[in-house]
């Protein structure tokens, strides 16, 4: 790789460490301003919903999991 390729390469690194931690700070200050209640209540008739349309498992589904995992190792 030539010295230049290498310089713009770095340059384009460098940008996209900067950009990561401006996006960081970003999403940590709109986290901080999310209304935990507000969330809770827009999101609790599709829970209730959910409880009412889905039928009763028997077990949690690990069983057929690992049998899954078990037949994808050979």
């Amino acid at each position: 790789m030539d010295d230049k390729s290498r310089n713009d390469m770095n340059i384009w690194i460098k940008g996209w460490k900067e950009t990561g931690a401006l996006l960081d700070e970003t999403r940590r200050a709109r986290l901080m301003d999310v209304d935990i209640q507000q969330v809770i209540e827009s999101l609790d008739d599709a829970f209730e919903s959910s409880l009412l349309n889905t039928p009763v498992r028997s077990n949690s589904g690990l069983v057929e999991m690992q049998a899954w995992f078990a037949k994808a190792r050979l």
